[in-house]
């Protein structure tokens, strides 16, 4: 029988030497890996040693496709990134849309892994016709900014190629660093574009295409024709295709789940208005679309008088609140400014939002002078500039990462630092989503908004009318109150965090599918077995979830995280939200101790967090050891 949806090969390249060999493992082990951040942490523990500085040339970066993703249906064009992440020490995991996953899978292999540093800054070639890897001078490349750099790219390789590139950001190894493609298509979080400097390596181009042939495309096309049908009924899907799309959500979220504003200092945006679609669709330059699918998530803006590429628009859904309501911006064309200078210095708009508003909350505190304060557009910008480029004293100390730079400080700055294992928060308030306020603790990336579904989603009052629906298919059979903290709430985290991790392992979109977009999880099986022609089913896409956090967890134990490090910011503990609907409403700490540990016992993991052999060995991940 042929492979169907995905080669079986993996690439690795000595960026040192300019060597490279291909390993094609057996279906087995695509069984067990599928892709994603599942098989990229399979391949760091088995190719790393332990305690490895994150910019130490024999840190591996990875990217990774998987067995069904990078074939142009909807929910299909994801890709992964991932090594050490040098702001956690931990597992980074980071993920991509945009036309570059459908070249990654192109490329004739399903991953590529990166060792070693080159001697000057280069550019990683990979032709997919000629079958040819070559690592090649860059070094007029240097301090290129996103959107040039992805020009010179195409003029010397030709308009067909695809390339992931740094910015100045990741040259300068800004831990929160990004890779970029497209423009404006991040792989945020984590800092792997800093990963990516400390190699030497300024772009990873792909030219040609080698595409492996899918199971059954009759059924692929079927299931894309159904989900154009489905996205109009489907509310979440409807608001995020229809201008000015998602990342036009503060004019009314707080209203409902209480707003991140200053630094989670307050609760109430008074600016919020700021913010209205009809202000967004004043700088709207249209969608920057992913190929295959009908959703057009991530629009672009442009603000006025820019003569810069459209590209770098591309606004995704977290910076409005990073670096608008956490930083107290009342004016939206700011953050409009802000969005295109961090795709083109290529930085994480979350953690570099949350690592300014610390340092305007010490100003406030009078712990430093001289940095801008909350409200400040011009001196946000100015800010943003100067830690990209690290070109002044407190840049240079933000180009660290809210922990980092809050150690260096002293005085008392550590407790402004809103950080989980070192990755900064996102500006979905925890305290008032306790499904969220798990998920930042347990996860084995740091918090991430879209570690599971939120709470709002299936509250009692807020709830869209369709989303207890489709999660019963998950076993969630109750509305809940969103803010409270209980064990059957640990039931549901389980179950919605393992959906989107199993959606992460197999580089499914999260935005496409359950449990409360268009794909159903049997629609989701039903595309993996159409493109890989395998006999599958919803269990199995279940257990690639279950597997990426327990193969995560090994690494990150490994890497010396411990369950002490499975917390939240004091913040959320001691200091109640102050105004609004929520008002007074703040985390327990007993019963958030007692929900962890629940979470441990269901998953399989004893009182220290440590997964037990039977549970390793149920998931034919025995061969990796217990971290």
């Amino acid at each position: 029988m042929g492979r169907f949806g995905y080669h079986g090969r993996i690439l690795e390249v000595d960026l040192t030497t300019g060597e490279w060999r291909v390993e094609e493992p057996a279906e087995a082990f695509w069984r067990i890996h599928g892709g994603g951040g599942l098989l990229a942490t399979g391949l760091l523990l088995r190719g790393t040693r332990a305690g490895l500085d994150s910019f130490d040339g024999e840190n591996l970066l990875i990217f990774a496709s998987s067995v069904v993703a990078g074939h142009g249906y909807p929910g299909l064009a994801r890709y992964t990134v991932a090594a050490k992440s040098p702001l956690t020490g931990g597992i980074g995991e980071t993920r991509g849309e945009g036309p570059f996953g459908l070249a990654l899978k192109g490329s004739g292999y399903d991953a590529i892994v990166l060792r070693g540093r080159a001697r000057e800054l280069s550019a990683l070639r990979i032709d997919a016709e000629e079958g040819g890897v070559w690592v090649e001078r860059a070094a007029g490349w240097a301090g290129m900014r996103v959107t040039d750099c992805l020009e010179l790219v195409r003029a010397r390789y030709g308009e067909g190629s695809m390339a992931a590139v740094i910015g100045p950001a990741g040259e300068k190894r800004v831990r929160f660093a990004s890779i970029v493609t497209g423009g404006g298509h991040q792989a945020p979080r984590m800092g792997l574009g800093a990963v990516m400097g400390a190699k030497n390596l300024k772009a990873v181009v792909i030219c040609g295409r080698k595409m492996p042939a899918v199971a059954e495309e009759g059924v692929c096309r079927e299931l894309a024709l159904r989900y154009g049908e489905e996205m109009g009924r489907n509310p979440l899907t409807r608001w995020q295709k229809e201008p000015p799309g998602f990342a036009a959500w503060l004019h009314t979220h707080g209203i409902d789940t209480a707003l991140c504003v200053n630094n989670y200092r307050e609760s109430v945006f008074r600016q919020a208005g700021a913010y209205r679609p009809e202000v967004f669709l004043g700088y709207a330059g249209g969608a920057s679309a992913c190929p295959g699918c009908p959703n057009d998530c991530i629009q672009r803006f442009v603000p006025g008088g820019y003569v810069g590429k459209a590209e770098a628009g591309a606004m995704h859904q977290e910076i409005t609140g990073a670096l608008g309501a956490n930083c107290g911006i009342g004016e939206l064309e700011a953050v409009v400014r802000a969005n295109v200078l961090v795709n083109e210095l290529g930085m994480d708009a979350t953690s570099l939002g949350f690592t300014i508003s610390m340092a305007m909350e010490w100003g406030e505190e009078r712990l430093l002078s001289g940095g801008p304060r909350f409200g400040d557009s011009a001196g946000m910008l100015r800010l943003i500039e100067e830690v990209g480029m690290r070109s002044s004293v407190l840049g240079d100390l933000l180009a660290e990462g809210s922990r980092r730079a809050a150690r260096r400080q002293g005085g008392g700055a550590e407790r402004f630092a809103m950080e989980v294992k070192g990755l900064e928060m996102v500006p979905f308030e925890p305290r008032t989503q306790t499904n969220l306020a798990l998920g930042y603790a347990v996860a084995p990336v740091g918090p991430r908004y879209d570690i599971c579904e939120h709470d709002w989603d299936f509250d009692t009052e807020a709830g869209w009318p369709h989303a207890i629906e489709q999660a019963r298919t998950l076993g969630i059979f109750e509305r809940i109150p969103m803010q409270e903290l209980s064990l059957r709430k640990v039931r549901n985290y389980k179950a919605l965090a393992t959906v989107w991790s199993a959606a992460d392992a197999l580089d499914f979109c999260i935005f496409a599918v359950a449990p409360t977009r268009v794909f159903t999880l049997e629609q989701m099986a039903e595309m993996l077995g159409a493109v890989t022609g395998w006999m599958t089913s919803a269990y199995e896409v279940m257990r690639f979830g279950e597997r990426r956090l327990h193969l995560m967890r090994v690494y990150n134990l490994r890497e010396g995280l411990r369950a002490e490090d499975d917390g939240l910011p004091e913040r959320f503990f001691a200091d109640p939200v102050r105004e609004g609907r929520w008002a007074g409403t703040r985390l327990d700490r007993g019963a958030f101790a007692a929900a962890i540990g629940t979470y441990y016992r269901m998953m399989g993991w004893d009182e220290r967090g440590v997964p037990l052999g039977e549970t390793l060995l149920d998931h034919h991940l025995e061969g990796y050891g217990r971290g």
